[in-house]
């Protein structure tokens, strides 16, 4: 059994060298497909001691990464029929190809919620919400994005460069402002039209849970009722609802603090059920009393 590769791709999952629930889950499936098509094991017991270990380490990474975690549970699933190693291979790789999928048809369904001359308001680093927004600019539709910083690793230059890199005109504003910049009901001098965010975990209930700091713009998209639409999937969902919220190192606000100094560095907050509109997924927009009903009938492997 070699874990190499895998304890790599952990290794980057861990670091943020690979950031954001899609990439991740891909990266994740991907060398699990690549090792299980190149490694030998003498036995079906040995395919399968490999999978759970491996997984295990992936799933380990990051705690709040649902899309990873079902893709693993997928995949699982198989090792209970003693598929052989080329069919949980083969398992990998349909999870794969199903999250491209949604990448191809979620764009146009956020896309159609955008309206011509909007301001639309990001957080953080979704390549779901870029696609979306580079398609709705795409289609001639003249939007301007504000999005944030995102601190303290500054994933919003990632969103800026995509943005700009497409066409998309852009603004980036500090984390600390976005609060009282989504809020039309003030001072601002830019009026919010919508607010698009991307989605670590979706709970049954219908919380989202997402960088940090998009609890503060959520708040404040539903003060002033400005829509807010989380662009997800029903592969995002947590199930059981247990999953939590990631703490990371303290080095990643002050390398080089005080010795005595407690840091607490969240690297996750949840957008309240209330402050959401729709959630956006490849099965169309879904209200959350229909959540667990749509996992029963896509994706019934979820809740055994």
């Amino acid at each position: 059994m070699n874990l190499i590769n895998i304890k790599r791709i952990a290794d980057d999952i861990k670091t943020i060298t690979i950031q954001g629930a899609t990439n991740i889950a891909k990266a994740a499936c991907k060398v699990m497909e690549q090792e299980l098509r190149s490694q030998s094991f003498a036995t079906q017991e040995e395919v399968a001691n490999f999978v759970l270990k491996a997984s295990q380490m992936l799933i380990d990474a990051r705690e709040t990464e649902p899309l990873l975690r079902n893709g693993m549970k997928y995949t699982k699933s198989k090792l209970n029929q003693w598929a052989s190693q080329q069919q949980i291979a083969d398992a990998f790789q349909e999870y794969l190809g199903r999250i491209d999928e949604e990448d191809k048809i979620r764009p146009e369904i956020g896309a159609e919620l955008i309206d011509d001359g909007e301001n639309v308001v990001t957080h953080c680093h979704s390549s779901s919400v870029v696609k979306v927004l580079t398609t709705a600019r795409n289609q001639g539709k003249k939007i301007h994005v504000y999005n944030t910083e995102t601190r303290p690793l500054y994933q919003g230059r990632k969103t800026s460069k995509d943005l700009v890199e497409a066409g998309v005109p852009d603004t980036m504003v500090t984390d600390n402002v976005a609060p009282f910049f989504v809020d039309n009901e003030y001072d601002n001098h830019v009026h919010t039209h919508k607010v698009f965010l991307g989605s670590d975990c979706i709970r049954t209930n219908w919380d989202t849970i997402n960088k940090v700091w998009s609890f503060a713009i959520g708040l404040s998209a539903w003060h002033s009722g400005v829509p807010l639409y989380i662009v997800g999937s029903l592969l995002k969902i947590d199930p059981t609802n247990t999953i939590g919220i990631e703490t990371r190192s303290g080095k990643e606000l002050w390398a080089d603090a005080p010795e005595w100094l407690d840091i607490l560095n969240y690297a996750f907050d949840l957008v309240p059920a209330k402050c959401i509109t729709w959630i956006i997924t490849e099965f169309w927009v879904i209200r959350p009393e229909n959540l667990l009903k749509e996992i029963e009938k896509r994706y019934p492997w979820m809740l055994e």
